[in-house]
């Protein structure tokens, strides 16, 4: 019995890696903050800077003609999307050659195609964090160097002038609200560390304005009476995140940092980006070119162990 495509043919693979793949994304909350995009090129473009957003229209009167408006705004950054990709021997296919078990060596590349997918997906979220977090994507892997910088605002990234864990002194709530005054806009929601929680809990400036009163105080309050005291000084709401993913090392990791704080103007700041895989175009593998940007997954024959 012979290799051949028909065990899993490159559309059905792909239609199964891209349901791992989506189903993997979305279990994390960069997935609704990044949302996948499908790209029908290999190149990236976007608005960097403080004119992402068009000017307003102008009214005119009916003799005027219209005034001719621009596709994007500030300074336009573009490059090459990123090749990401991965392969693994089905070590069991020979053996399942000599029971001519067909289905059991279809069942073995799905399962493949599936473990790669999520293993894509993980290399995505870890970043789509880095960009939420940092404002911009650094790699250096594989024989690739690049950094996708998206012109965050200097003022838009600050250090906390005394630690959240010194929680004798420090003044998160001012901390938030200088921020607040940076953003020029109000703040949707910030994602914190189940540690930053902590130390908000135990925060003696937070505790006097939450008991309103500066002695005979706890020495924690509630999580609910913190998020009270945000929202009453219009900070927004607070959300813990306990996500983990696994790194390219193979550990186990928290998808933000514990020690940083991310706030949000708004539930999506951007978009993920899924290109065109040179397989996809090819016509004997069977995907349309409608369906062609996105993961890719196929079989393939090699002799070498």
């Amino acid at each position: 019995m012979p290799f051949t495509k028909n065990f899993r043919t490159p559309a059905q693979l792909t239609a199964v890696a891209r349901a791992a793949f989506r189903a993997h994304l979305e279990k994390y909350s960069t997935a609704t903050l990044l949302p996948s995009q499908a790209n029908y090129t290999l190149d990236f473009q976007f608005g960097a800077g403080d004119d992402v957003l068009p000017a307003a229209a102008s009214f005119r009167s009916y003799s005027t003609e219209s005034e001719v408006g621009t596709l994007v705004g500030g300074e336009t950054r573009q490059g090459k999307l990123p090749p990401i990709s991965i392969r693994t021997h089905v070590d069991e296919e020979q053996q399942l050659f000599m029971y001519n078990n067909q289905e059991g060596i279809g069942a073995a590349f799905e399962k493949r195609a599936v473990r790669n997918a999520q293993a894509v997906g993980s290399r995505i979220v870890l970043a789509q964090a880095e960009a939420i977090q940092d404002g911009k994507v650094t790699i250096a892997e594989r024989n690739l160097v690049l950094e996708v910088n998206f012109a965050r605002k200097a003022a838009l990234t600050a250090t906390a002038g005394t630690p959240w864990s010194t929680v004798a002194t420090a003044t998160p709530l001012a901390d938030m609200e200088a921020m607040r005054n940076a953003l020029g806009k109000r703040i949707f929601k910030s994602i914190i560390s189940q540690q930053a929680a902590s130390y908000l809990q135990t925060n003696v400036d937070l505790i006097k304005i939450a008991m309103e009163r500066g002695t005979d105080l706890p020495s924690r309050i509630s999580w609910e009476r913190v998020q009270s005291v945000f929202r009453d000084y219009n900070v927004g709401e607070l959300e813990i995140n306990t996500e983990t993913v696994v790194n390219r090392s193979g550990v186990e990791v928290p998808v933000y940092a514990a020690d940083k704080v991310v706030l949000l103007t708004g539930s999506q700041v951007g978009t993920t980006e899924l290109g065109v895989t040179a397989e996809a175009l090819r016509a004997d593998n069977g995907i349309s070119q409608g369906e062609a940007p996105g993961l890719f997954s196929g079989a393939s024959e090699q002799d070498d162990p």
